[in-house]
């Protein structure tokens, strides 16, 4: 479940700026003469406020929005109006990365939604804060990926790591397994509320108040001390060990095995923040996601 204290912070930041300063409300001209807050959410997207904090402490170091990118607008709008799955251009991290067990098939074994994410190290400049903004037709290269596990080819993950971490590709001259993907802690949580946080039902349509309806997904992701940290040990040294930017990812899976296989997976959202390092082994991060429809 999703921790409350986090739920609360959100609820408490009014408003965040394109460079993410928490609780600055920016006024932007739409070029009609109207303006908008962000407060109320770019006009061509869900509004979002994604809060990254620190797992020990509960301090937050982050909050932004994040921006759906092109294979998530392409999901919507084919689930929307129910137009025909193979209609996808965008191409897939199985295709791109060489995954196990990849299947080629228009008709998914179960529901193709968001359920996994991955990290990478395109977000920001290597040295500084300064975050990229992110470009909906660019995901996060899989040269830029981060495995959540690298592990040697005789010390594979056991069956319970199999049922959090996925995108496994064997790595045979290296003689690494990397896991690129990873399951949200917890199933995402709906939300049917007045802005004042009241319950809704379906006397709704009979409400006089001037408080505004919202329809809100929230759902929690956590990197570990154990997440990203072999992987940067064993190639170019713990001290490169960081991460920028985060995708929800779209997929179904198919069961090889005994073991899930994702597949088709997609980026649906991404966000870029400044660097967080695993060179402190202690590190850990707590990332909660709320969207409002």
């Amino acid at each position: 479940m999703v921790d409350e204290k986090y739920i609360k912070y959100l609820n408490e930041v009014d408003s965040i700026s394109d460079k993410f300063d928490i609780g600055t409300k920016v006024s932007i001209n739409d070029g009609n003469g109207d303006k908008f807050s962000l407060q109320e959410g770019h006009p061509n997207g869900i509004k979002t406020k994604v809060g990254i904090f620190n797992k020990e402490t509960g301090e937050c170091v982050f909050v932004g929005r994040n921006k759906t990118m092109l294979a998530g607008s392409e999901f919507m709008a084919l689930h929307l109006f129910n137009l025909p799955s193979d209609s996808y251009i965008t191409p897939s991290y199985n295709t791109a990365l060489n995954l196990e067990n990849t299947v080629y098939t228009t008709t998914p074994d179960n529901r193709y939604c968001t359920q996994l994410f991955c990290i990478g190290t395109s977000g920001c400049n290597r040295n500084s804060a300064l975050r990229y903004e992110v470009v909906n037709k660019w995901w996060i290269d899989p040269q830029d990926l981060i495995p959540f596990q690298y592990v040697p080819e005789n010390k594979d993950l056991n069956a319970t790591q199999r049922a959090v971490y996925f995108g496994r590709k064997h790595l045979t001259s290296k003689k690494y397994i990397a896991y690129y993907f990873k399951k949200f802690d917890s199933d995402p949580v709906l939300r049917r509320q007045l802005e004042d946080g009241t319950p809704i039902d379906n006397s709704i349509y009979s409400d006089t108040s001037q408080l505004v309806a919202q329809t809100i997904v929230t759902n929690s992701l956590t990197v570990t001390k154990d997440d990203g940290r072999d992987y940067f040990i064993n190639t170019t040294g713990i001290n490169d060990g960081r991460f920028n930017t985060l995708e929800l990812c779209l997929g179904w899976y198919r069961v090889i095995g005994g073991y899930s296989y994702y597949q088709d997976i997609r980026p649906c959202t991404r966000i870029n923040f400044p660097n967080k390092y695993f060179s402190d082994l202690g590190a850990a991060w707590d990332i909660v996601y709320q969207l409002y429809f």
